[in-house]
């Protein structure tokens, strides 16, 4: 299911974002996250991005890290200092982990027009203030997985110490 779900989410970022995926046409790229039980295929054909469970198979490159470490790429954090500190293990084909991470760093999608069109504005505009907040409380910590996910537990179990909720009357 995860698998299902991480496909849908890439190829939708791929074709809202109008991004190309011409320069990793009939690439596969081994991608695991080490402090997650994520370890997938991505094979890239057709202007899609299909995920695969079986790892069996062989890549062109294997890419494995931690998820913080996978947020710091979206920040725009350089790929080359990041495996100089030996923060992300790559094996195989270099220039293709690259491409993947310009890929992933280009992506500019606004996300709340998106929603608007299925959900209303109203709905949207809020939502899009919530992931702001979580984004915010995200980029302030050294772990953002564990923050968000702690921002998310308080928000759901008790919205009143929720820094989401900050400042809003209660």
């Amino acid at each position: 299911m995860q698998h299902f779900v991480l496909e849908q989410a890439l190829n939708f970022l791929i074709q809202n974002g109008a991004l190309d995926l011409k320069p990793l046409d009939k690439k596969i790229i081994k991608f695991s996250l080490q402090d997650l039980p994520l370890d997938v295929n991505f094979v890239c054909t057709n202007g899609r991005i299909f995920v695969l469970g079986d790892t069996n198979n062989t890549s062109d490159v294997d890419i494995s890290l931690n998820a913080s470490v996978f947020f710091a790429l979206f920040r725009g954090e350089n790929l080359t200092d990041l495996l100089k500190q030996d923060k992300i293990v790559i094996h195989g084909d270099v220039k293709t982990a690259q491409l993947l991470v310009d890929l992933l760093q280009s992506v500019d999608i606004d996300l709340e027009e998106v929603l608007s069109q299925y959900a209303g504005d109203i709905v949207a505009h809020e939502a899009g203030k919530i992931a702001k907040s979580f984004k915010k409380i995200a980029q302030n910590s050294p772990d953002p997985l564990d923050a968000i996910k702690n921002a998310l537990s308080d928000l759901l179990i008790n919205p009143k110490v929720s820094e989401v909720y900050k400042n809003k009357p209660h």
